[in-house]
């Protein structure tokens, strides 16, 4: 990856953004990394229409660069601690991890085998960052343990609560931070988890809310 493009990333993810800029200037970012993600959502949309958020606006079914690089900053993780991504979609967040934070491991789960080989044709030149192919709906899905969880409305309500179970297990052995990106998710968490919405106090920012176990 080239300094010139590793500096455009540093440079547009530190500014502000209107959230259609951000939208728009990841698009363009992708296309620059060489990412072909309209080309393969029409390939998945055509071939396995079933495919969770098929049909959806690329730039809708992504968070944006410039948002994914303020909710790191505000995690300020270090060398040593692990961020999973459930819905990883391309792996965005994976890239920032990679430019950023220096030691962070990142493991992102997707279920769209197609999402996750473009996305780990960029991604596999980076140490430490790993693109999965797993259904989170599965029953029998377990997460590891790791100190940050970022959920974004991978699947239906049902999937989603059994994957907060499972962190509120976790949280009994350690202390976690969990970042929910989405109506489905932040409802959930704020309705019917006090052991995150109301122990301590969730940092609430636009689009995205950081809780803490």
């Amino acid at each position: 990856m080239s300094s010139a493009l590793l500096e455009t990333i540093y440079l547009s993810t530190s500014e502000k953004y209107s959230y259609p800029e951000a939208r728009e200037f990841s698009r363009d970012l992708d296309l620059k990394l060489g990412l072909r993600i309209d080309q393969v959502e029409e390939e998945i949309l055509k071939n396995s229409p079933n495919t969770p958020w098929s049909g959806l606006d690329p730039q809708t079914l992504q968070t944006p660069y410039p948002e994914l690089r303020m909710i790191l900053h505000k995690l300020d993780l270090q060398k040593g601690q692990a961020i999973i991504d459930l819905g990883a979609g391309y792996g965005r967040m994976g890239l920032i991890v990679a430019q950023f934070f220096s030691g962070v491991e990142f493991i992102g789960y997707e279920i769209s085998e197609a999402r996750v080989m473009e996305g780990s044709r960029i991604l596999h030149q980076f140490a430490g960052v790993k693109l999965l192919i797993d259904d989170m709906s599965r029953t029998d899905f377990k997460i590891p343990e790791v100190d940050v969880y970022f959920i974004y409305d991978f699947g239906d309500l049902e999937s989603i609560v059994r994957v907060v179970d499972q962190l509120k297990e976790i949280s009994k052995r350690k202390s976690i931070r969990v970042v929910g990106r989405g109506r489905r998710v932040r409802d959930h968490i704020e309705r019917h988890e006090p052991w995150l919405s109301q122990v301590h106090q969730p940092e609430h920012c636009g689009n995205f809310s950081i809780y803490f176990s």
